[in-house]
């Protein structure tokens, strides 16, 4: 099988760490509301990558988790908590909303003959995993504590734009004028990995750390997810192109930093689905979901064969 890796940024031999063995991570929903049939198309992709390997005679372990804790749009601590959002708008708690969206995300999966993966694991059940992972990052000298957060230093890692190509000057053209800088940084492209002074003083869910009680950064959520199911070593780590910068890149600045050695071999993105006004989003207000085709009459699998 050859695979496009947007690492090496070319079509490579897939070639696993161990013969006939496949360690496969895909980035989960934040279930704070439907999915839209964008959104679904990346795990479609994912589900047809899988099934090839499958075919292909090998034994596949695939992991995805599932964002139910806050979530910035940000991570100079600016935007807005999207789960947070989900439980104002519809007048319940936070771990109601993820309940109800997690099983309309499975239920949306299951109609587009997506397979479930493997595992499935909430981040509000790593909490230890993260503060572990954290706690080592601060001794090994790649994270710091800053005015009540701690902070992963980008300045620490040797090639931190390896997987986008670009470099950071490049990656900040275009954030919106209206973002507040971060000044507890060190380096503009440092993120948090544990939040415990945030503007968000309502968020809901907190935990206990060495730090003081918070809640963890988006992006140590799936590395530490990836290391408690698959060991040290990933063979392939899948998202939507829009995970690409910052959260994978950061993922593999704090994995690797974490590990002492490489961690994942193969970066597999999928494209947007773009409508007459472009990329389909939540934050347009306006987007389709699976049982909105059916209201209009369409099969759901004529959405998987139509992307096909």
């Amino acid at each position: 099988m050859k695979l496009y890796n947007t690492l090496s940024r070319a079509v490579e031999e897939f070639v696993p760490r161990e013969a006939g063995k496949v360690q496969m991570y895909t980035c989960g929903p934040t279930v704070y509301h439907f999915a839209h049939i964008g959104n679904l198309r990346t795990y479609m992709m994912e589900d047809v990558l899988e099934k090839a390997l499958r075919y292909e005679g090998y034994d596949v372990k695939r992991v995805m988790n599932i964002t139910d804790v806050g979530h910035l749009t940000s991570d100079g601590d600016t935007g807005e908590d999207k789960m947070l959002k989900g439980a104002k708008r519809e007048k319940k708690t936070v771990l109601e909303i993820a309940e109800f969206y997690k099983n309309a995300f499975f239920d949306d999966c299951k109609r587009l003959n997506i397979k479930t993966p493997d595992i499935i694991e909430p981040a509000t059940g790593c909490i230890p995993e993260f503060i572990k992972t954290i706690e080592g990052l601060i001794e090994k000298g790649y994270a710091y504590f800053a005015d009540g957060n701690v902070y992963f230093d980008t300045s620490k890692v040797a090639d931190y734009n390896a997987l986008t190509g670009h470099s950071t000057d490049e990656l900040m053209v275009g954030v919106r004028d209206d973002v507040e800088e971060d000044t507890s940084k060190r380096n503009k492209s440092d993120f948090v990995l544990w939040f415990t002074k945030s503007k968000f003083d309502d968020q809901e869910l907190k935990w206990d750390s060495p730090w003081g009680v918070g809640y963890p950064g988006w992006h140590i959520e799936c590395s530490c997810i990836s290391m408690k199911h698959c060991g040290e070593y990933l063979d392939i780590h899948c998202g939507g192109v829009d995970n690409i910068f910052p959260h994978h890149t950061n993922e593999i600045a704090q994995s690797e930093a974490y590990l002492g050695h490489k961690w994942c071999s193969y970066w597999f993105h999928v494209h947007h689905l773009n409508d007459e006004t472009g990329k389909m989003s939540k934050s347009k207000g306006e987007f389709l979901t699976v049982s909105l085709l059916e209201s209009k009459g369409y099969n759901p699998l004529a959405y998987r064969f139509f992307c096909l």
